[in-house]
C-alpha cells in the first residue's frame, strides 16, 4: 500500500456522493507498499479503507480482486469486505482513477516474526486455499516462470548493476527452475503476496489477509513457499527451521499437504524468491519526489534464493 494520488476533502466528498455514506471524520494516507494508493477514512463514525488503483485500467481484473474478497468474508475468511455503491458496484472513480472501499479490520502487522505467528498464519493460509475450491473466477499468475522469463530480459543492466554478471547468474537459475517446476499440484485461487505486512494480528491470533492484488490462480504448494521466504528469515536473513516448521505444522492442521506437495517445496522457494528478487529490482529506480513510498531492497532475496539452492531436500529445512 502507498500513496501515489493525493486528494483533498473536496475529491473525497464528490467520490462519496455514489454510497450511503455521508460525514467524513477523518482520512489519512497509509505509507506502506509500492502498487495501489491507499487512504484510512473515517465516515460516520466507521473506519474505511479507500484504494485507488494506479496501474489496473483494466476494470474486470479489479473485480476478480474485490470479487473474491467478497467471497472469502462471506465464507469466514477475514479480509476487507468492498462497499457496494448506489449503483450496486464496487468500482467508482476519483481523480479519473478506479477506486473503491473496502471494510476496515482491526489489528497490526508484525516486525518480528515467531514460531507463534508462523504457526497462526499457516492455518489461516490454509483455511483460504479450503475455501476458495468453490471460487468459480480464475485469472492467470503473470509473475510465473514466463513472467520470470520477460523481467529478467528487461532488467539486465539493473541485475548486473547489482551484482556482476548477475543476470547471467540468473539467467542459468531461471533454467534450473523451469525445468525443474512441478506441474500437477493442487491449485485454485492464491494469495499470492502475504508477507507480514499483509496480515494482522490481534491477541496473538490472525484477525485478517489484506492486499489480494496479485492473487491468482496458482499451486496452493507455491503459495506456502512464498511464505516461507517471507515468515522464515529474521531481520539478518537467517533462515528459521522453527518457524519453517510452525508454518507447515499450522497449515497441516487445516490442509494434509502431499508427499508430492512437500517435496516440491525447494524448487518452489526458489520460484517464489527469483519472483520477489525480479520484481524488487524492476521497481528500483521507479519513485516520485511526492510519493510516500516505501520501496524495498531485492539484495534480501537475492540472499534467499542463493540459500535455497543449497537446499537438496525438505530434511535440509528442518521437517
Amino acid at each position: 500500500m502507498a500513496v501515489f494520488t493525493h486528494i483533498d476533502n473536496l475529491d473525497l466528498k464528490d467520490f462519496l456522493k455514489n454510497y450511503d455514506l455521508n460525514d467524513i471524520n477523518f482520512f489519512n494516507g497509509i505509507n506502506e507498499g509500492i502498487q495501489n494508493t491507499n487512504y484510512k477514512i473515517g465516515i460516520d463514525s466507521k473506519e474505511f479503507i479507500l484504494t485507488i488503483y494506479e496501474n489496473m485500467s483494466n476494470i474486470k481484473e479489479i473485480e476478480f480482486f474485490l470479487e473474491l474478497m467478497m467471497y472469502l468474508s462471506s465464507n469466514n475468511i477475514k479480509c476487507p469486505t468492498p462497499i457496494k455503491n448506489l449503483d450496486s458496484k464496487f468500482i467508482g472513480k476519483i481523480k479519473s482513477k478506479p477506486a473503491a472501499i473496502l471494510t476496515f479490520l482491526k489489528g497490526k502487522s508484525i516486525s518480528a516474526v515467531n514460531k507463534g505467528n508462523a504457526f497462526e498464519l499457516g492455518k489461516a493460509l490454509a483455511d483460504m486455499h479450503l475455501n476458495v475450491q468453490n471460487f468459480n473466477l480464475k485469472k492467470k499468475n503473470d509473475l510465473s516462470l514466463s513472467g520470470w522469463k520477460s523481467l529478467l530480459g528487461v532488467n539486465k543492466e539493473k541485475l548486473n548493476k547489482l551484482e556482476v554478471n548477475l543476470y547471467e547468474k540468473l539467467t542459468k537459475e531461471f533454467k534450473k527452475i523451469q525445468n525443474n517446476w512441478p506441474n500437477t499440484l493442487p491449485s485454485g485461487i492464491i494469495h499470492a503476496d502475504l508477507f507480514p505486512d499483509n496480515v494482522l494480528f490481534l491477541d496473538n491470533k490472525v484477525s485478517g489477509l489484506i492486499d489480494f492484488y496479485f492473487s491468482c490462480t496458482d499451486f496452493f504448494a507455491y503459495d506456502l513457499s512464498i511464505c516461507v521466504n517471507a515468515w522464515c528469515f529474521d531481520n539478518n536473513n537467517k533462515f528459521s527451521k522453527d518457524n519453517v516448521r510452525a508454518l507447515i505444522d499450522g497449515y497441516q492442521e487445516i490442509r494434509a499437504l502431499s508427499e508430492e506437495e512437500l517435496n516440491s517445496l525447494p524448487i518452489l522457494c526458489s520460484g517464489s524468491a527469483l519472483r520477489f528478487l525480479l520484481t524488487r529490482v524492476d521497481n528500483l529506480d521507479s519513485s516520485n519526489s511526492k510519493d510516500i513510498v516505501n520501496y524495498q531492497d531485492p539484495n534480501e532475496f537475492l540472499s534467499r534464493l542463493r540459500f535455497h539452492q543449497e537446499i537438496n531436500s525438505i530434511e535440509d529445512y528442518g521437517l
